[in-house]
Order: C-alpha cells, then sequence, then structure tokens
C-alpha cells in the first residue's frame, strides 16, 4: 500500500504542476484530481462513478467510487483542502477495502489539525504543491 500512495501522490503532484499557475485554485485543483482518479480507476478495470452518495447519508458524498463487475464498490475517494468529518463520515458508510482521503491545501498546520478526524482503514493523502 505503501508503494501505490507513494506513486499515487507523485503522480498527482506531477498533474497539479501541469496546470497553468492563473489556474490553480481549489475548484480547478479538485476537478483536475477527480479527472485524474477517474482514468486510473478506469484503467483498473472498474467502473468510475464519480460525485457517489452513500446510502443512509443524508448530507455525505464521495467524489468517486470504483465499481467491479459484480456492482461491488472496490474503492472509495473523497477530496478537499483539508480533512472534513463529513467526508471521513461518508468514507465510513461504505464497507470497502480502499477508502481514501486526498487533501491539497497549501496551509500544511491546517490540514495537520484536521487530520485528527481521520479513523483507522482511510488513507490520508496530502498533495504537496510548488
Amino acid at each position: 500500500m505503501d508503494s501505490l500512495k507513494s506513486s499515487l501522490k507523485k503522480a498527482l503532484e506531477t498533474e497539479l504542476t501541469n496546470i497553468p499557475k492563473p489556474f490553480r485554485y481549489g475548484p480547478v485543483i479538485h476537478q483536475t484530481i477527480k479527472c485524474f482518479l477517474y482514468t486510473m480507476v478506469k484503467g483498473a478495470d472498474l467502473w468510475p462513478v464519480p460525485d457517489f452518495k452513500p446510502p443512509r447519508m443524508s448530507d455525505g458524498f464521495l467524489d468517486l467510487i470504483g465499481v467491479d463487475s459484480d456492482d461491488k464498490v472496490k474503492c472509495a475517494f473523497a477530496i478537499g483542502p483539508v480533512v472534513e468529518l463529513r467526508a471521513v463520515k461518508s468514507l465510513e458508510a461504505l464497507e470497502v477495502e480502499e477508502k481514501w482521503l486526498i487533501t491539497f491545501s497549501t496551509l500544511d498546520k491546517k490540514v495537520k489539525e484536521s487530520t485528527f478526524f481521520l479513523k483507522p482503514g482511510i488513507e490520508h493523502l496530502h498533495l504537496e504543491q510548488k
């Protein structure tokens, strides 16, 4: 898992540096990450489903899930500038092996403080921006 985490981090950070600087802000970064993950999940022979709302969740959603040919969710991703409780609860609502929470804020202190919400079984990946 660590090698996957490391390679995913490197690939996403490279992708973010390719965004022209004047356009490198919150929503653009968020959608760029989602598009990258969509392609990655599809390449893993899973069907990517964006903006998935977990059952029994009134206000939560996940940015992307990967579903296999048997309609079983294999991976789930939540993306945000910092770790949010709503995202953690949405990830916890699914029985899935790979749960990822990807953060991208340039305010490292805020990201570190927000990791308080993380639960076991959720991989946190913070993307550094240059």
